[in-house]
């Protein structure tokens, strides 16, 4: 009798896989001896770590008025932030909310190229506050954000408390970061700051080799992922090769901390797989507006103009190059922290150039992403890069570096050997004498820095009460499932449309779906000329006029020649539709239709039929059908990103440093 062939059961499936990680990503100091020592608060870290978050209140106080009404000032506010009704409608009806079925047809929602929607800092104020106030406090979140990151390279540097904390208040306050709200953008306001924290984090791995740096960087990435927009992540992208200075030594060999790059890059793609997976498995049917020209890029020459410009009218002009939009150019710090800056030349021991000689470069590489350089070279070869069409966005992770830098040059500068002035008290009387340093003169220019800064970020935080617009929406309502549509390019129309829950089409977008249109609205406020063959229902804001298209509807069974309407109710991705026809035909209910729709017919399956709009055969008499979102790319990214939330849990439990 043979011998039997041996089984691998799961627990050794587990073991050899534990094993295969150990032999692949050992542990930096896993040779060393283990000491114990005792855990202690660092409460002089949390104390800092409390004072900036102040300041980040202090500056973005206007966006901590908790009336829903009161938002931003930029136009693009109430179109940039309606991905975020996502928490919402989970909360309402479930799965439902995997599609967003309210902007121009529908589309998955974790596929949405501007919104943070699943980002911490995002979801958990939407979930308790709101969509609107929400996303007011995750943006003075993101301050804070930015904030936390700058300090960290500061220490990184191992720059001392007076010079990081200021590095890290001028960090929230300049101009890279708030002058994105002239847009109305608190999502690049975020990516910017998650990706900041990512710079922090692969520079602490580069200098300590540790593994729960490691682990931070995957997370942080992993965050930053998430934090949506998209050009601020390839951005660290072009940032990558100025980490070699921390991955060679000084013979030009690699370190063995090459191995924890690679394990955090890893980890980081499961920890986002929510994201990436139902991003490229949608991919290839998006459009996006391209220019392979990237005219709106700046020579690199001009662009570092922009750290010490702080005049609105001329930012706004098309001198040096730019754009007339200040939102993507925006980057003044000032003239102190530049020159600032530049003293690592003088002060830098030998030790410390491989850290500053990546900052120095990383800051080179944003000037040379940012102009598009690159970008005009790769369009030739791989036309779809013609889609990064705002290049300037990535100059402002140039900025963390500066500072960075400023910070460093300016710890250095306090540690010499300053006059000193004594102040001696009058002849017989107690008093003692005091010594004064002449370094606390750097006081003047080091606050003259942040508040110059902070007076100009403050003309970014103005906001505006709107609480009209969501008054004048109901005149879009209708009793069932509509496409209406708000007045053309309007995007402050958005926000309280999508509140309401209308389905508005022929919204202004920089990407739709391949080789398809947007759904005509039955519904239509129009500035202007009277449309033809409408009839006017009502008015928007007292003012603009609302037509009705009778042709026009969500739902319907075609007959022949003949169009039946149907009754359609639901939200997101769970549609019900009832019909009574006299004869059979095919329903077409005017909803995108994709890979993750099922269909049923009086409750039992049914299929769909190709085509750009979900439909299905429809049988004569009265019949009720409903059409759910259930796609498969949602639960495997969530499997991945669950996986990689326990292996980071278990390397971080085992890691010893």
């Amino acid at each position: 009798m043979g011998k039997s062939e041996p089984q691998l059961d799961n627990d050794t499936l587990l073991h050899r896989l534990i094993q295969f990680l150990k032999r692949t990503f050992p542990q930096p100091d896993e040779k060393a001896k283990k000491v114990t020592v005792p855990r202690q608060i660092p409460w002089d870290a949390i104390a800092e770590l409390a004072l900036i978050g102040l300041w980040a209140m202090w500056f973005g106080r206007s966006y901590l008025d908790f009336d829903p009404y009161t938002w931003p000032m930029g136009r693009e506010f109430g179109y940039q932030i309606q991905g975020h009704h996502f928490w919402n409608q989970l909360k309402e009806c479930g799965l439902c909310a995997l599609w967003n079925g309210n902007i121009n047809g529908g589309s998955p929602a974790p596929v949405d190229l501007f919104s943070s929607t699943l980002h911490p800092v995002v979801f958990i104020p939407t979930l308790i506050w709101g969509v609107v106030i929400g996303a007011k406090v995750a943006t003075v979140l993101g301050f804070w954000m930015a904030g936390v990151a700058q300090w960290w390279i500061a220490r990184i540097l191992g720059v001392r408390r007076a010079a990081s904390i200021w590095s890290a208040f001028l960090a929230i306050v300049g101009s890279h970061l708030v002058g994105r709200l002239e847009l109305g953008s608190p999502g690049l306001v975020l990516s910017i700051a998650a990706s900041s924290l990512v710079l922090a984090a692969a520079l602490d791995l580069g200098v300590s080799g540790r593994r729960k740096s490691t682990l931070l960087l995957a997370i942080t990435s992993a965050l930053a992922v998430g934090s949506g927009v998209g050009y601020l992540q390839i951005g660290l992208i072009f940032w990558a090769p100025a980490f070699l200075f921390l991955l060679v030594n000084k013979n030009f060999k690699l370190r063995p901390v090459w191995r924890e790059y690679l394990l955090a890059f890893i980890l980081s793609l499961l920890l986002a797989g929510v994201i990436i997976v139902p991003g490229l498995h949608l991919w290839p049917k998006l459009e996006k507006f391209t220019d392979p020209e990237f005219q709106a890029a700046q020579p690199m020459g001009y662009i570092p103009l922009n750290l010490v410009i702080r005049d609105h009218e001329f930012m706004r002009t098309e001198i040096l190059g730019k754009f007339a939009f200040e939102y993507l150019y925006q980057l003044y710090i000032g003239w102190v922290p530049i020159l600032l800056a530049i003293l690592w030349l003088r002060f830098a021991p030998r030790s410390d150039y491989p850290l500053v000689l990546c900052l120095s470069s990383g800051i080179v590489l944003m000037f040379f992403a940012a102009s598009a350089i690159p970008f005009r070279w790769l369009a030739k070869i791989i036309p779809d890069i013609a889609s990064v069409r705002h290049t300037p966005n990535l100059a402002s992770l140039a900025v963390p570096a500066i500072l960075g830098l400023a910070a460093y040059g300016l710890d250095h500068l306090m540690k010499l050997d300053w006059p000193q002035i004594i102040l001696r008290p009058r002849p017989n009387t107690p008093a003692k004498s005091m010594v004064l340093s002449l370094a606390w003169i750097l006081v003047i220019p080091l606050f003259f820095s942040v508040k110059s800064a902070y007076d100009l970020g403050q003309d970014f935080l103005n906001t505006i009460n709107v609480k009209d617009i969501y008054d004048s929406i109901v005149g879009l309502s209708t009793p069932d499932l509509q496409w209406v549509s708000p007045p053309f390019g309007e995007h402050y129309w958005v926000e309280p449309s999508v509140a309401m829950g209308l389905k508005i089409t022929s919204v202004v977008v920089t990407w739709r779906w391949e080789g398809r249109e947007q759904p005509e609205a039955r519904l239509l406020a129009q500035r202007g000329d009277l449309p033809p063959d409408v009839e006017i229902v009502g008015t928007l804001d007292d003012v603009v006029p609302i037509y009705m298209h009778p042709e026009r509807t969500y739902a319907y069974v075609s007959i022949g020649e003949r169009i039946i309407p149907c009754y359609a109710i639901g939200t997101g991705g769970d549609i019900t539709v009832e019909c009574t026809t006299d004869a059979e035909g095919t329903l077409i209910v005017q909803e995108n239709s994709l890979s993750g729709w099922k269909a049923q017919l009086d409750g039992e399956p049914t299929s769909l039929l190709y085509g750009q709009w979900l439909s299905t055969e429809a049988p004569a008499g009265t019949h009720v059908y409903r059409f759910l979102y259930r796609p498969w790319d949602v639960p495997i990214g969530l499997l991945l990103s669950l996986s990689g939330i326990g292996l980071t849990v278990w390397l971080w439990r085992r890691a010893n440093g």
